[in-house]
């Protein structure tokens, strides 16, 4: 079974960009398997292909069912990151999608959360990666160290 997010990491991914409304069914069963219920949660996790905008709106009453409020800035990206990792350590996500995530994020943020220390590794990574000048890296040995850094969190 594929990880879901729990509903404050749902709230942290969502509020940065990093969460599709097409996953919302799949997690809000998983939070039903979890022991959460309400009627807006059971009418989520069985909405299938619906409307993304009925979706959405299932979304927002299921979180305000459970009295989910949004997560602020200086609180997200732990809640990412954790996430990420997990996820990557399962092997639902590689070592490319973390990386553009934590890009995604910070671009999302405008860069404003300074203490997303891992998302700031990643981006200095990733800039390296798409770099227009000769670089004294190859991208092998650049993806070699972004593989180490996410080893070094195991």
């Amino acid at each position: 079974m594929k990880l879901q997010p729990t509903p404050t990491q749902a709230m942290a991914l969502l509020a940065s960009g990093l969460l599709a409304v097409e996953e919302s069914p799949d997690i809000a069963a998983q939070w039903l398997a979890d022991g959460m219920d309400s009627e807006n949660l059971r009418m989520l996790a069985a909405a299938g292909q619906e409307d993304p905008d009925d979706i959405r709106e299932l979304w927002t009453a299921t979180l305000k069912d459970l009295k989910i409020r949004a997560i602020p800035l200086e609180d997200r990206w732990p809640l990412i990151w954790a996430y990420e990792l997990a996820t990557w350590k399962a092997g639902e996500r590689t070592k490319g999608q973390v990386l553009r995530d934590a890009v995604t994020y910070l671009q999302e943020v405008e860069y404003a959360d300074r203490e997303a220390d891992e998302a700031y590794v990643l981006w200095n990574l990733w800039d390296e990666l798409t770099s227009n000048y000769i670089l004294p890296r190859t991208d092998a040995e650049i993806w070699a160290d972004v593989e180490r850094y996410l080893h070094s969190f195991v």
